[in-house]
């Protein structure tokens, strides 16, 4: 059941990818010496001879010790990244049917519901954690406990575990006019 969870796209993936375009870039540059030792035409200086000297030719030097280090740790990040549990991107639905929504649906939805309620001129809500919140302006003085009402038993029957926080704006703070 733990499998069917929506998750973000892993890290690794984005990691695979660069990896790839250098080891194409790697491969090019290997085609083109390949091609220039087997041509008798082309008289272009190889590049790869001068980087074989130097590493052929190489003594220790002090600054081979931090590059081994620096090294091995891109080598655990590398492998971090790999195993990383990937992050959850939906919340489950109470269904007999496996239904998953993202916070931004959940949240469009509570909306949508809260301008439904009489007398609400504007409602914006956003969903953090294991909140809601649900900011709503109007031409009444008591809407806060009129949206939490009507919010609440939707909340309830969704079963994703969210606490609803309603907040009243003055209709003057919103920019709308009487």
């Amino acid at each position: 059941m733990s499998a069917d969870i929506p998750r973000a796209t892993p890290l690794a993936r984005y990691v695979a990818i660069l990896i790839g375009l250098a080891l194409l870039v790697v491969a090019v540059l290997c085609g083109r010496e390949i091609w220039l030792r087997n041509s008798r035409s082309i008289d272009w200086e190889p590049w790869a001879d001068p980087i074989f000297r130097t590493i052929g030719n190489a003594t220790y030097q002090p600054w081979m010790l931090p590059t081994g280090v620096i090294a091995a740790l891109l080598g655990l990040l590398l492998v971090w990244s790999a195993f990383r549990p990937r992050t959850r991107t939906h919340r489950r639905i109470q269904s007999t049917a496996p239904v998953w929504m993202r916070p931004v649906d959940v949240s469009r939805m509570l909306c949508a519901a809260a301008r439904t309620v009489p007398g609400v001129a504007s409602a914006a809500s956003h969903v953090s954690g294991d909140t809601a919140h649900v900011s709503v302006t109007g031409h009444r003085e008591d809407l806060a406990p009129l949206v939490d009402a009507a919010l609440t038993p939707l909340l309830d029957s969704l079963g994703v575990g969210l606490t609803l926080q309603v907040r009243q704006r003055p209709l003057a703070e919103s920019g709308e006019q009487r």
